[in-house]
C-alpha cells in the first residue's frame, strides 16, 4: 500500500504508451510477455541503396490515424500527437483529473520538429529565417511580434513551445518546463531531471514525456553510413536480437511513452491507494572517449551509481531491464559492465530486453522500458527475449524465450546514447503495487 512508503519517496504512478507492440499498456505488456514483434519491413521508402536498415518498428497505420484524429491541429508535430496521446493515457491512469493543486513539473524529450525529423536542411531553413528577421527588425519584443503576425511560420518555429503550452492548459496550473536532449539516454535522463525538481521542493508531481518518428531517408542513410542498422535478410521479427551471436544491428521505431511521477505524501492526498513502483536511485555520466562507441567503465560506473545512491548492493537486484540494442559493440560492452558489477550472480539474474520487439526509440526507448520494468515488478514476469534464439557466449548474459515468473523486488535499468550520454536507475516494488495487466496464459 502506498500508505508505508515515506512521504518524500517518487513513485510511478501512471504510464501511458504508444508503440509499435501496443497503444496502450494492456496491450503492449501482453505483447512482452507472449513475444509479439512490431518490426515489419520498412516499404514506406525507397531503402534498396542502403547497405543495412530495412526493417522498422512502425505504429500501425489504423493507430495513427486514431491518434491523429485525437490530437492532430495546425501547428503541431506528429512527435507531439505522439507524446499527447502517451500523456493522455498517464494522466488518467495516474486519475489526474482536470486541474492539479499547486505548481507541477514538466519534462520531455523528442526529436527535432521539422518535416523529416532530423534533416540538416530543416536547421538551416530555421537559422536563415531567424537571421532574415533580425535584419529587418532586430531583437525588440514589439517589432518581433508584429514582423510574426500573420506570417505562416514553419513547424520548426511554432513547435518550440507549443507542448508546454498544451499540457498547461490541460493540467490546468504553472508548469515548470525543460526540454532534454540527452540522445538515446533522454528517457531516463528525463526521470532523473523529474527526480531533481520534486527533490528540490519546486513541485510534487512531474509529467515525463519522449517520443520519436524520424523513419526517414535520411536518418536511415546516416545510420546506414555507421553500419549501426541491423544488416538481417531474413524474417523482419528476427531482426532485433539483443544478446545474440548472429546480430548485426539495431532497428529503429516510431514510439511514445509517458510517466507520472510524485511523491508518495503528493499521491496520498489525491487519494491514491496503490502506485506501479518506487524511483529508488540512479547514475548520470557523460564520457568523452568517443562519440558513438560505448565505454564499459563508463556503464559500470552509473549502474553502481544507481545502487549506491539507493543504498543498496548488487545482491539486491532481481532482474536487469537492459539497454540491449542488438549491435555487436553496445551489446557487448553493457554485458562485460553487467558482469563487472554483478561477478557471479550473472548467471542468476535474468535480463530482459524490450528493443527485441519494438526496435530502438531513442529518448523514447528509456520512458518506454522503464513502464515495462514498472509492470515487472508488479506482476512479478521477467519478460522474454525470444529473438534470443543463439545466445552470445562474449556476452554471457541469462534471457529466457518465454516469461519468468519470479518474486521482483528490484529492476536496474539502463540507456545509453551517441555522445557519450549514459544513465541507469533502481526501480523498487512497493509492498501492495498497483494492479497490472495479469496475462497468466502467456507465462510458463
Amino acid at each position: 500500500m502506498i500508505s508505508q512508503l515515506a512521504e518524500n519517496e517518487l513513485v510511478i504512478s501512471g504510464l501511458g504508451l504508444v508503440t509499435p507492440i501496443g497503444s496502450s499498456v494492456p496491450e503492449f505488456w501482453e505483447s512482452n510477455l507472449v513475444g509479439r514483434s512490431g518490426l515489419r519491413v520498412e516499404d514506406r521508402m525507397d531503402l534498396s541503396q542502403l547497405p543495412c536498415g530495412w526493417v522498422a518498428g512502425l505504429i500501425p497505420e489504423e493507430v495513427k490515424a486514431a491518434i491523429r484524429a485525437r490530437w492532430d491541429v495546425p501547428g503541431r508535430s506528429w512527435g507531439d500527437c505522439l507524446m499527447l496521446d502517451a500523456v493522455e493515457q498517464a494522466l488518467h491512469d495516474a486519475q489526474v483529473g482536470a486541474a492539479v493543486t499547486g505548481p507541477a513539473g514538466l519534462v520531455w524529450a523528442r526529436v527535432w520538429p521539422g518535416p523529416t525529423g532530423s534533416d540538416p536542411a530543416d536547421y538551416v531553413r530555421h537559422m536563415k529565417d531567424l537571421a532574415t528577421r533580425y535584419a529587418a527588425v532586430g531583437n525588440a519584443p514589439a517589432a518581433v511580434a508584429g514582423y510574426m503576425a500573420g506570417k505562416d511560420l514553419p513547424l520548426e518555429t511554432v513547435d518550440l513551445s507549443a507542448f508546454p503550452a498544451d499540457m498547461a492548459r490541460r493540467l490546468g496550473t504553472s508548469l515548470i518546463a525543460t526540454r532534454l536532449e540527452a540522445t538515446c539516454a533522454g528517457g531516463l535522463r528525463a526521470i532523473a531531471e523529474a527526480a531533481r525538481l520534486i527533490r528540490t521542493g519546486r513541485v510534487e508531481i512531474v509529467v515525463v514525456s519522449a517520443s520519436v518518428s524520424r523513419n526517414t531517408p535520411y536518418v536511415l542513410s546516416q545510420y546506414g553510413q555507421l553500419m549501426a542498422l541491423s544488416r538481417w535478410r531474413g524474417p523482419a521479427e528476427q531482426s532485433s536480437m539483443p544478446f545474440d551471436q548472429r546480430r548485426s544491428g539495431m532497428v529503429i521505431n516510431e514510439s511514445a511513452g509517458a510517466l507520472v511521477i510524485e511523491t508518495a505524501a503528493h499521491a496520498r492526498r489525491r487519494g491514491l491507494s496503490d502506485v506501479y513502483a518506487v524511483v529508488e536511485g540512479w547514475g548520470l555520466a557523460v564520457g568523452t572517449e568517443h562519440m558513438t562507441a560505448p565505454s564499459a567503465a563508463a556503464v559500470e560506473h552509473v549502474m553502481r551509481k544507481a545502487l549506491t545512491t539507493a543504498g543498496v548492493s548488487p545482491t539486491a537486484v532481481d532482474t536487469i531491464n537492459a539497454h540491449g540494442t542488438s549491435t555487436r559493440l553496445n551489446d557487448l560492452t553493457e554485458a562485460r559492465a553487467m558482469h563487472q558489477v554483478f561477478g557471479e550472480r550473472m548467471s542468476d539474474v535474468y535480463v530482459s530486453a524490450v528493443k527485441s520487439l519494438t526496435g530502438h526509440g531513442s529518448a523514447a526507448s528509456g520512458v518506454v522500458e522503464t513502464a515495462a520494468a514498472a509492470l515487472t515488478l508488479c506482476n512479478g514476469v521477467i519478460p522474454p527475449v525470444v529473438t534470443c534464439t543463439e545466445p552470445d557466449p562474449a556476452c554471457n548474459v541469462r534471457t529466457s524465450r518465454i516469461p519468468i515468473r519470479q518474486p521482483v523486488q528490484r529492476v536496474l535499468k539502463n540507456s545509453f546514447g551517441f555522445g557519450g550520454q549514459y544513465a541507469s536507475m533502481l526501480f523498487r516494488r512497493p509492498d501492495s503495487p498497483r494492479s497490472a495487466p495479469d496475462l497468466d496464459r502467456a507465462v510458463a
